[in-house]
């Protein structure tokens, strides 16, 4: 599970950490900077899928021209902080292996030089340590991360056979050290550190990987999809079949029957899903008398409850949700039902979740555990500099929560008034 992701002058973040939970609710007005803690997470995705740094910032197509990643928002000239020559992220997780019994708490660093005239930006530090020990770091004894050809990357490797020292390798500096060294050490050594090293890299790669963000579009929920495609896309693409495989098993099809018949007003009992002249397949809602609803003209707020439920049911979840305006389409009397749902699963621990909300009511439904890992994103009034706080960390919350519930506070500003007041009295002499 993911513990913490800091931001070191990455987009309006001059120096900020955000801590996570099972699901973390992030509040904050629009332009605080929400959306940028998207982007960093989609910028580790990026490294995970093995692309370049070029690639991630900008975009990146497959044969025939088709366009496989979308880059970040803004693209390199807008990732540094007002300016600065680079920015920073860094990611605390525990990566659980299948030859441990307990799982190892590990930190991934990167900082990129995005602007660098016509070569592209470039890697300046990378380093994962597990444990507190180090199994691949740039910061070598020369002194001189970028080594001594231009576009690469000094590493060194953690020491072990006749390596007492440490291995020292040499990566392109265009793309992310960590999917270029596991290959890199299984060709040179075969000793107990080395094998060490590429689990916890190949480890923190598949966590970094293992990263989803739903921007659901109705028009994509009610296209029909072939059988046995059942990962959802990230606009909602194969849910039929995604719903279908859920089907295939009682259990998760009576929880999912029970779960929409809850969040929406159909008296739904049962699916079927209906194959045209190509094989392709279209959902299609069975109500108690017999009333038929395809995905055509079913609601697009009950296609965004069936693509939420298909994500978190589905044969194939991924272990961490990034919900952006989780509260997007549906109606405010069935807010609780949804967070019931995604605060069910997240206790689970098999899912983590992110989401971002405007909605007061979604917050007033909030769950006690839920409310530890909420935070506030906030934008100095008077500078462009971003903030993260944890709600239940601003001083005397939990007092005033005892008068006040969370909704009326976000409604009233509250909380941009606290940080803003406890920040001023931070810089002060």
């Amino acid at each position: 599970m993911l513990q913490q992701i800091s931001f070191k002058n990455f987009k309006n973040f001059e120096n900020a950490s955000l801590q996570l939970g099972p699901f973390t609710l992030l509040i904050g007005a629009n332009a605080s900077g929400k959306s940028n803690i998207r982007d960093a997470f989609r910028f580790l995705h990026g490294i995970a899928r093995g692309y370049t740094l070029a690639e991630i910032m900008g975009e990146k197509y497959i044969e025939g021209g088709v366009l496989q990643w979308r880059g970040i928002r803004g693209g390199i000239k807008e990732a540094a902080y007002m300016g600065e020559p680079s920015f920073s992220l860094s990611v605390g997780f525990e990566v659980l292996g299948d030859d441990r019994f307990f799982p190892a708490k590990t930190v991934y660093s990167i900082e990129v030089r995005p602007v660098t005239g016509n070569g592209g930006p470039l890697v300046v530090n990378e380093s994962l340590y597990e444990e507190n020990q180090m199994v691949f770091d740039t910061n070598t004894d020369s002194g001189d991360s970028l080594g001594n050809e231009p576009g690469l990357v000094r590493v060194r490797v953690r020491a072990g056979g006749k390596f007492k020292k440490g291995q020292i390798e040499s990566c392109s500096a265009h793309q992310p050290v960590l999917t270029q060294l596991a290959k890199r050490i299984e060709g040179k050594r075969k000793d107990k550190a080395a094998r060490e090293s590429v689990h916890a890299i190949n480890g923190t790669v598949a966590a970094l990987n293992a990263f989803r963000f739903l921007d659901l579009d109705p028009d994509a929920m009610r296209m029909p999809s072939f059988p046995g495609q059942t990962i959802l896309g990230d606009r909602g693409e194969n849910l039929s079949s995604v719903l279908q495989a859920i089907c295939e098993d009682t259990a998760r099809k009576k929880a999912l029957v029970e779960w929409i018949r809850e969040l929406t007003p159909m008296d739904a009992s049962d699916f079927q899903f209906i194959a045209d002249q190509t094989g392709k397949i279209l959902l299609n809602l069975v109500e108690e008398n017999g009333h038929v609803v395809s995905a055509y003209s079913a609601s697009d707020g009950t296609l965004r409850f069936l693509a939420m439920i298909a994500a978190l049911l589905g044969p194939r979840a991924d272990r961490l949700y990034f919900f952006e305006e989780l509260d997007n389409g549906l109606h405010p009397a069935r807010l609780h039902l949804l967070l019931q749902l995604v605060e069910r699963k997240a206790m689970e621990g098999k899912v983590q979740m992110i989401g971002t909300t405007h909605s007061p009511q979604l917050l007033r439904a909030l769950g006690k555990n839920s409310v530890a890992h909420a935070s506030l994103v906030y934008r100095h009034p008077e500078s462009h500099r971003a903030g993260i706080r944890r709600i239940v960390n601003m001083d005397g919350i939990m007092e005033i929560l005892e008068k006040q519930d969370l909704a009326r506070l976000h409604e009233s500003g509250w909380f941009e008034d606290a940080v803003y007041f406890s920040d001023e009295n931070e810089d002060s002499p």
